[in-house]
C-alpha cells in the first residue's frame, strides 16, 4: 500500500455485522448476511478509527480521519453501539481528536484509547490517551502520557489486567511498518504508564498477541522478525526464524493446539499483498508456511490477490471451549504492483482444526480502512462481531453462526 494512497479516494459511510453460522449437515460452514442497520444512524465513519466491546456488551467506537478536511484532519466524535437495538447513540468525544489508533477494553470494563495522530501531518502523532467509563459516558486523560508519542502500534492485554503497547511510528502519516522500539506498559489500578524494556528492533503497523502462558509476541512490521517478551523478567527475545519478506498490516492468533497463525499482509519492500499464509512456532521460534489465500479474497470486480488491513477475530472468547478454533477474516484491501488498491468484499473463515479456509462471503459491502470490534456470544451461544466505515462501503450487515452445529476439535 503506498503511504497515501487509501486517503485519495472518496469516503461513503458503512456499517457491517458480523455473526458466524454453521450447518448440522456434516458440520458445513456457512453464513447469511442480513441488514443490520438500515437508519445507518453513525454520526462518523471512524475512517481508520478505533472501537472495543466494553464490559457491558456495547461498543465503543472513537477517532478517525476526516478526509474532507484540510490536512485529513482527525475527528474527536465517539458514539455506542448497543447490540440489542442494533443502534448507534453519542458519546463522548474524545478530549483529543485521533487517528491510527486502537483501542483496549480493561478488566474494570472501561476502555483505553491511546496515541495515535491528531492529523496526517509528520508531526501529529500524540503521546496522550484517554480511558472511557461507561458509566459516565465520557472519555478522561489518563495520568500520564506514553513515553514517546506513536500511531500504528502494537497493544495486547498481559495476564494481570495491565496493557502492553509496543512499538507504533512516531511520526503521523508514515505507514511503512518502521517504527520505534519504545514499549510502554499501562496499569488500569494506577491510570498511569511506565516505560518497559525496549524492542530489539522497531517497528509498526506489526501483529501483536498475549500468550496463554503470559507472554507477548510481536511479529512483522518492516521487520522480518519476531520478538517475544517476558512481563516477569522484563526482557524482550528476538526469536531464532525469520520470515522470507517483511510483513506488515496482518494480525497473529494463538491457535487452539498452540500454534500462532499469521494470514496475508503487505510486504513493504514493494507494497503488494500477500496470498500467504504463516505458523509461528513460540517453542523453537521458527516460521513454517500455513495454507494459502488464493481464490478466497475478492472484490465487488472479481478475485483478488493477497490481503492487508482486514477485520480478523478469534470468534470465541479465551474462556470458551472452541477458543482458538474459528478464526474470521473479513475485507480490507489488494495492493497490486501498479494502480489504486483494490477494496474487498471477501469474508472468509479459517478452520484450525482441518487447516483449511472456508467461504463465508461474500459481504454485501466492500470494508477496507473500516473499524470493527467483537460483540460477543449472543443469547443462542454464537460469536457476533461488528465492522463499520471503511473507504468506499455503505450499508449495515449481520451474519450469525450456529454453534450447535460445527465440529469441535
Amino acid at each position: 500500500m503506498e503511504a497515501c494512497s487509501p486517503f485519495l479516494r472518496s469516503v461513503i459511510c458503512s456499517i457491517a455485522i458480523l455473526s458466524l453460522a454453521s450447518v448440522a449437515a456434516g458440520g458445513e460452514i456457512r453464513g447469511q448476511w442480513t441488514d443490520g442497520d438500515p437508519r445507518q444512524t453513525l454520526q462518523s465513519i471512524h475512517l481508520l478509527g478505533a472501537a472495543t466491546r466494553l464490559g457491558n456488551g456495547s461498543v465503543i467506537a472513537a477517532g478517525g480521519l476526516n478526509r474532507k478536511s484540510l490536512n485529513f484532519a482527525a475527528v474527536a466524535t465517539a458514539e455506542l453501539y448497543d447490540p440489542a437495538v442494533g443502534r448507534w447513540m453519542p458519546a463522548g468525544p474524545l478530549n483529543s481528536p485521533r487517528w491510527s489508533l486502537d483501542a483496549i477494553t480493561l478488566n474494570n470494563g472501561k476502555a483505553l484509547f491511546a496515541g495515535g495522530a491528531s492529523g496526517f501531518l509528520p508531526n501529529a502523532a500524540l503521546d496522550t490517551a484517554e480511558v472511557f467509563d461507561p458509566e459516565t459516558g465520557k472519555f478522561s486523560l489518563t495520568a500520564n502520557t506514553l513515553s514517546v508519542a506513536r500511531q500504528s502500534y502494537g497493544i495486547s492485554s498481559l495476564s494481570d489486567g495491565r496493557i502492553l503497547i509496543a512499538g507504533g511510528n512516531p511520526t503521523g502519516n508514515n505507514l511503512s511498518g518502521a517504527g520505534a522500539t519504545a514499549v510502554d506498559i499501562y496499569d488500569p489500578q494506577t491510570n498511569r504508564f511506565q516505560a518497559a524494556a525496549p524492542l530489539h528492533e522497531g517497528r509498526a503497523l506489526h501483529a501483536q498477541l498475549t500468550l496463554r502462558d503470559g507472554r507477548a509476541v510481536v511479529i512483522g512490521g518492516a521487520q522480518t522478525s519476531a520478538e517475544i517478551y517476558d512481563p516477569v523478567q522484563d526482557t524482550w527475545t528476538i526469536a531464532a526464524g525469520r520470515l522470507p519478506t517483511s510483513l506488515k498490516d496482518t494480525k497473529a492468533f494463538e491457535l487452539f493446539d498452540g500454534r500462532v497463525f499469521l494470514p496475508g499482509g503487505q510486504n513493504v519492500v514493494d507494497g503488494v499483498t500477500s496470498d500467504a499464509t504463516w505458523f509461528f512456532d513460540t517453542a523453537t521460534g521458527k516460521f513454517s508456511p500455513g495454507p494459502s489465500l488464493a481464490g478466497f479474497n475478492s472484490a465487488p470486480s472479481g478475485v483478488q490477490v493477497g490481503c492487508s488491513d482486514y477485520s480478523a477475530f478469534d470468534l470465541f472468547p479465551a474462556d470458551h471451549k472452541l477458543h482458538g478454533r474459528y478464526i474470521l477474516i473479513a475485507g480490507g484491501e489488494h495492493d497490486p504492483p501498479t494502480g489504486p488498491d483494490v477494496e474487498l468484499n471477501s469474508a472468509l473463515i479459517f478452520d484450525a482444526a482441518k487447516n483449511e479456509f472456508v467461504n463465508v462471503g461474500p459481504m454485501p459491502f466492500v470494508h477496507d480502512d473500516h473499524t470493527e470490534s467483537l460483540l460477543g456470544i449472543n443469547s443462542k451461544g454464537n460469536p457476533e462481531v461488528l465492522l463499520f466505515g471503511g473507504n468506499s462501503s455503505s450499508g449495515v450487515s449481520r451474519f450469525e453462526f450456529f454453534t450447535d452445529s460445527i465440529d469441535e476439535p
